[in-house]
């Protein structure tokens, strides 16, 4: 597996990655291509951008991406994306992009991961069999407004 750090240019590449993995199970988002390319490319461009993206021979197969955050005892990195082509996942490629992030995440002195995801097996667990802890002293919440 090759990894590559994502910057601007990548875009339209991740985004393709982004529709066909979030619009299907377990997401069933309707992203298009230009909603997707906005909100990767306000990512990209936020401070203390980080990501990946990781190939198999030409194929990408995946992609990784948060930010950095200053904390009063030391840096977190925020997850903000993770995904893996819809048809190679289960094949242990998402904890080999995980695996080599953690390490390049340490390398910048990074003590501590934080991420939301959904509270289900497929993707809250899939974080718990990778040593992540779901917090009780947190809680994601939301309002509609409209």
């Amino acid at each position: 597996m090759r990894f590559e750090v994502i910057n601007i240019s990548d875009v339209n590449e991740l985004a393709k990655l982004y529709v066909e993995t979030f619009n299907a199970p377990p997401w069933n988002d309707e992203w298009s291509m230009d909603t997707a390319s906005k909100r990767l490319s306000q990512m990209i461009n936020g401070q203390e951008f980080y990501g990946l993206k990781a190939y198999e021979e030409e194929t990408l197969c995946g992609m990784i991406m948060g930010n950095e955050e200053q904390y009063y005892n030391g840096k977190l990195f925020h997850i903000i994306e993770f995904c893996v082509k819809n048809d190679l996942q289960h094949k242990g490629l998402g904890t080999k992009i995980l695996h080599e992030f953690e390490s390049r995440l340490i390398r910048r002195g990074i003590r501590e991961i934080i991420l939301f995801t959904s509270r289900e097996d497929r993707t809250e667990g899939y974080y718990h069999k990778r040593g992540f802890q779901s917090y009780n002293s947190m809680v994601m919440m939301g309002k509609n407004i409209n």
